[in-house]
């Protein structure tokens, strides 16, 4: 990208990651929003789009958990020397989004999702995945309550990372959102057009139309899929995802804190009240590991989330963590649903579970 974000490129932004239009001509409407014509708005996005540039892509955030997947946040106990070759290993699997070593004896934290079809199972791909990294010890913490998830930036004019707060407390409402409109499970139409959606659209007038070509649909019955799922809970947003350090969140923390879980529901809200923290999770304690409350705190450096974490620390009654800073990366990418990815890996896997 030529130049830092400026006032017009921050007020797209800002507009971009908390929706696209749905409709034929998205950014037509987008442009009309910040007051200048579709070409502007399509540069601009082209420019932040590109290498270097703030926007990581655009497209639909599912909840793979509603669309029938399992999920959860693993960690494994690895040996340092061993500790690269083993995320590298574990970002190979189709189904991990995230993928960091921490500075914790839990030293590999990652997301795995396993699909409905998963021959393995998320319970047997984690132990699988554990063997082949020789951890000496592993925990699945699926989520037990869902308080924030919200990963949303902007700039401030001085280039600081300034976490857009939009609408992210969940209640148990909404966490249970369903439609009647809508089966358990989607059929095939539904499912190529949610592999449609999770495709980069491209920044042109009718962007919609390519997608919905490689879902054999027509774009005006791809976007009242997009619309139901939204509608449903399916879909999170249709939306800019952003490389979080390009737009100003260079440092990021992970800290579980020891809460007792019947008073999760009093401390979680109060976490996800913090502009900096973009997710919030209540989760299953281990038998080594008692921390059980997630907050991801999000800095423009390491002191911006310590700051955070002091805060915590002086507006609720929160004390026994784990401080969990990213070490390195080895993954950050979208899951593929409903993809062969899955069963190929699988079918390469050397298992007593292969079919």
């Amino acid at each position: 990208m030529e130049h830092p974000p400026d006032a017009f490129d921050r007020s797209l932004l800002a507009l971009t990651q908390r929706r696209i239009p749905l409709v034929r001509e998205p950014y037509a409407q987008i442009a009309a929003e910040v007051g200048c014509p579709e070409s502007r708005a399509l540069e601009r996005l082209a420019a932040m789009r590109g290498p270097g540039g703030p926007i990581r892509e655009v497209s639909a955030v599912f909840d793979s958990q509603a669309l029938g997947y399992r999920q959860a946040l693993v960690a494994f106990r690895v040996p340092d020397d061993r500790l690269d070759a083993a995320g590298a290993l574990v970002a190979e699997h189709p189904g991990v989004s995230h993928c960091y070593a921490r500075s914790a004896g839990y030293n590999l934290w990652f997301t795995l999702a396993c699909s409905p079809t998963s021959r393995l199972g998320l319970d047997r791909t984690a132990q699988l995945l554990a063997e082949r990294c020789g951890a000496s010890g592993r925990m699945i913490l699926p989520t037990l309550r869902r308080y924030k998830l919200d990963v949303r930036f902007a700039q401030t004019s001085e280039g600081e990372v300034d976490p857009d707060q939009g609408d992210v407390l969940t209640s148990p409402e909404r966490e249970r959102r369903v439609s009647a409109d809508l089966p358990l499970s989607p059929s095939p139409e539904q499912v190529r057009a949610i592999q449609a959606l999770q495709i980069d659209l491209p920044n042109r007038s009718d962007p919609f139309a390519p997608l919905a070509a490689s879902a054999e649909m027509t774009p005006d019955m791809l976007l009242v899929h997009a619309a139901d799922f939204l509608s449903a809970g399916w879909m999170r947003r249709y939306a800019a995802v952003l490389r979080h350090r390009v737009a100003g969140a260079e440092a990021n923390l992970l800290v579980a804190w020891r809460v007792d879980e019947a008073q999760a529901d009093l401390y979680g809200p109060q976490c996800a009240r913090f502009r900096s923290i973009s997710h919030c999770y209540l989760r299953p304690a281990g038998p080594d590991w008692p921390w059980n409350l997630y907050t991801m705190i999000h800095g423009r450096t390491e002191q911006d989330c310590r700051m955070t974490v002091e805060e915590i620390l002086a507006t609720t009654s929160l004390g026994d963590r784990q401080e969990l800073w990213t070490l390195r990366e080895y993954k950050k990418a979208r899951v593929p649903l409903f993809g062969p990815q899955e069963n190929q890996w699988e079918a390469r896997q050397q298992s007593p579970d292969r079919g």
